[in-house]
C-alpha cells in the first residue's frame, strides 16, 4: 500500500475542524479522499452520514467500498462536545455524546475493518483527546469518558486486527482552535487554557491532521494501538 496514488480514505466530521484538515492534507498528499458528515451533501467524493445511525453508516461504507473498490483509510473524525456539571447532565446528553464520539466511531471501525480484510491491509487512525489522557478543563464529564472510551476501543480492536495487516492508532490533541471548541468554551477559558499550555497557545486543526496523516502512513507501520499525544507539552 503506497502513501499515495491508488490509497482511497474515508474521513467522516470531514466537514470542518480537524476532519476538513485531514481531508485537506491527505488529499494533498495524493489520496482519494471521500469525506463524510452530516454537512456534507452526496456526490463524488463526499457523502451525508449521521454517524450515530449505525444503519446509516453501513449505507456510507457500503457505498464507499462499492464506488472505489477498496478502503484503505480510515479517520474517525466525527465528534461532539458538550459541557454542563458533572452531576447536572441527563441521560439524553449522555446518549448523544456516545453515539456520537464513541458508538459512532465503532460502528465506522465495524463496517472498514472487513472491506480492509478483504484486502489484507488498512489504517484507522480514531480522534481522542487529551480528555482522554486524563480530563478536560472545558467539556463535560460525558466527553471525557467518550474519549476515554475511543483510546479503550482502538487498543481493543489494534489488538485484535494487527495480525491481518490494519493497524489502528489514535491521537489525543489538547484544545484546538475549531468551531466546536469555540461552541462550548467563553474566550475567556480559551485565553486561559492557551496561556496554561507550553506553547502559550491552541493547537491548529492543520497539526493535529498532520499526526494523523501520519499514523496512516506506511512510514507508521510498525505502531499499532498507540496514543499519539499532539497538546503541546500539556501534561
Amino acid at each position: 500500500m503506497s502513501d499515495g496514488p491508488g490509497r482511497i480514505a474515508l474521513v467522516t466530521g470531514a466537514s470542518r475542524g480537524i476532519g476538513l484538515a485531514t481531508t485537506t492534507l491527505l488529499t494533498a498528499r495524493g489520496v482519494t479522499v471521500i469525506g463524510a458528515s452530516r454537512h456534507l451533501t452526496d456526490s463524488e467524493y463526499s457523502r451525508t452520514l449521521d454517524i450515530t445511525d449505525d444503519a446509516d453508516v453501513k449505507r456510507v461504507v457500503d457505498d464507499v467500498a462499492s464506488a472505489f473498490g477498496r478502503i484503505d483509510v480510515l479517520v474517525n473524525c466525527a465528534g461532539v462536545a458538550t459541557t454542563g456539571d458533572p452531576l447536572g447532565l441527563s441521560l439524553d446528553d449522555w446518549d448523544r455524546v456516545l453515539r456520537t464520539n464513541l458508538i459512532g466511531t465503532y460502528s465506522c471501525c465495524r463496517y472498514v475493518i472487513p472491506v480492509m480484510r478483504g484486502h489484507g491491509i488498512g489504517r484507522i487512525v480514531n480522534v481522542a483527546s487529551i480528555a482522554g489522557r486524563a480530563y478536560s478543563r472545558t467539556a463535560s464529564v460525558a466527553y471525557t469518558a467518550s474519549k476515554y472510551g475511543v483510546v479503550g476501543l482502538t487498543r481493543q480492536l489494534a489488538a485484535a486486527f494487527g495480525s491481518q495487516g490494519i493497524t489502528i492508532n489514535c491521537v489525543a490533541p489538547s484544545q484546538v482552535h475549531t468551531e466546536m471548541l469555540a461552541a462550548v468554551a467563553t474566550p475567556e477559558q480559551l485565553a486561559a487554557v492557551a496561556a496554561a499550555n507550553p506553547l502559550e497557545r491552541l493547537a491548529r486543526p492543520e497539526e493535529v491532521a498532520e499526526a494523523i496523516v501520519f499514523l496512516a502512513s506506511e512510514g507508521a507501520s510498525y505502531i499499532n494501538g498507540a496514543v499519539l499525544d499532539v497538546n503541546g507539552g500539556l501534561l
